[in-house]
């Protein structure tokens, strides 16, 4: 049985957006604070791997976390130590995965740049996560990816543009399909009056209403409203009479 996720299924935006962090330049800092976090990771990919044998050996202090520049060159190293990213038709995900003994650290880093992810533990490790699309967003500007930013609010842009547009198109299969049961029982019902011979009793808006839905069977409301020269309101107020002088 295959555990984890496999290198077909893993979004390529994650390895996107590690092959852009361990490009990014370094500051004598950034590396003092990669050098922290990156060798007590338990599964660097190639771009981490080659970022950790350019960072100094020495790690920094606690104390240099005080810094915001530190503290987003953290967020940055939390992605490549063993981070992920998807935006795909399930959602938005950005999960973090601190090395062991970097929990605490991780999660005082996150508060203080604003960040608050769920916490779930996955096969004893603990995993961080992030499921809003702004939330991950400004996380990924704040670590300096801002190329994989631009892929990510690409995919967030065309995923809700898509959204919205099978709304609109369910939403119209909907009323389509209201509007063809509804001109199927009218149509009945006026059948039925004119077997009767009581259609002819009837006012000349009624009858003329009622030709109409003779004339078009699926029309909607508005088109017949088109066709009378009058308001959908009125054609649906007659159509409704018709059904109901039917079913007494």
């Amino acid at each position: 049985m295959t555990r984890g996720i496999t290198a077909q299924a893993r979004s390529p935006l994650s390895d996107e957006v590690k092959a852009e962090l361990s490009r990014l330049s370094l500051k004598a800092c950034d590396a003092r604070v990669l050098a922290a976090l990156l060798p007590r990771a338990a599964h660097l990919g190639a771009p981490a791997r080659r970022l950790a044998r350019r960072t100094a050996t020495d790690a920094t202090t606690g104390s240099a976390f005080r810094t915001a520049c530190c503290r987003r060159t953290y967020l940055r190293g939390l992605i490549l130590a063993g981070g992920s990213l998807s935006a795909g038709a399930s959602g938005y995900l950005l999960e973090l995965r601190p090395p062991r003994g970097e929990i605490r650290r991780a999660a005082s880093v996150l508060g203080r740049e604003g960040f608050a992810p769920s916490i779930r533990s996955r096969r004893g490790q603990l995993v961080f996560t992030l499921r809003d699309a702004e939330i991950i967003a400004a996380y990924l500007r704040a670590a300096g990816a801002t190329e994989t930013l631009l892929r990510f609010e690409a995919k967030r842009v065309s995923r809700e543009v898509r959204g919205r547009t099978n709304a609109l198109v369910n939403a119209e299969a909907a009323n389509l399909g209201r509007a063809v049961v509804a001109g199927r029982s009218q149509t009945e019902a006026i059948r039925t009056l004119v077997r009767a011979g009581r259609l002819a009793r009837l006012s000349a808006p009624l009858r003329e209403t009622a030709r109409a839905r003779l004339r078009a069977p699926t029309a909607t409301l508005s088109d017949l409203a088109d066709r009378l020269d009058t308001t959908k309101w009125i054609v649906r107020s007659r159509l409704r009479r018709l059904v109901e002088e039917a079913s007494e």
